[in-house]
């Protein structure tokens, strides 16, 4: 093969290289998009886990209060009365109750923050990637460039310098 052949051969790999690596960086990006996707997803799910936990917290003390009235009543004691043993247990059940219900609830808001905030960093590393493999294309186009030009010299050219 004679020099210009050559040249418009590495040409032709120089540029499928390049738009190979634009390809991979798409394709890695799309991938950390899904993550991402996945990651919010998964963060939802768990919240409304914790939530149910909540409801299921609230249930029990609804139980355990009505279980506490029907006992006092049971033995003769007034169960509505205010300032009795009855009454100090139920707000005792209730402070509880009620303290495992906002800390179940606490820990859905955090898996939604959470995941949102993984969500963000595979997006941000998707980006990246994105970044990276357009930087890497543009450097293999200056290589290849540079290969052609090693291959079948330009006579006049000098790249903007003056004799």
């Amino acid at each position: 093969m004679a020099g210009p052949e050559l040249v418009v051969l590495a040409a032709i790999t120089t540029a499928l290289t390049a738009k190979a690596q634009l390809d991979a960086g798409k394709a890695e990006q799309y991938a950390l998009n899904a993550q991402a996707k996945q990651a919010e997803l998964q963060g939802r799910t768990e919240a409304l886990k914790y939530k149910q936990q909540g409801n299921q917290i609230l249930n029990n003390l609804e139980k355990v209060l009505a279980a506490n009235a029907a006992r006092a009543s049971a033995g003769n004691m007034d169960p509505m009365a205010s300032g009795t043993t009855t009454d100090l247990i139920a707000g005792l059940n209730i402070r509880e109750g009620v303290s495992d219900f906002q800390i179940s609830r606490s820990n859905a808001d955090i898996a939604k923050k959470m995941s949102k905030y993984q969500a963000g960093m595979l997006r941000t590393a998707g980006s990246n990637v994105m970044k990276a493999a357009r930087t890497q294309a543009f450097i293999t186009i200056g290589k290849g460039a540079t290969s052609a030009n090693e291959i079948y010299p330009l006579e006049n050219f000098k790249g903007g310098a003056t004799d």
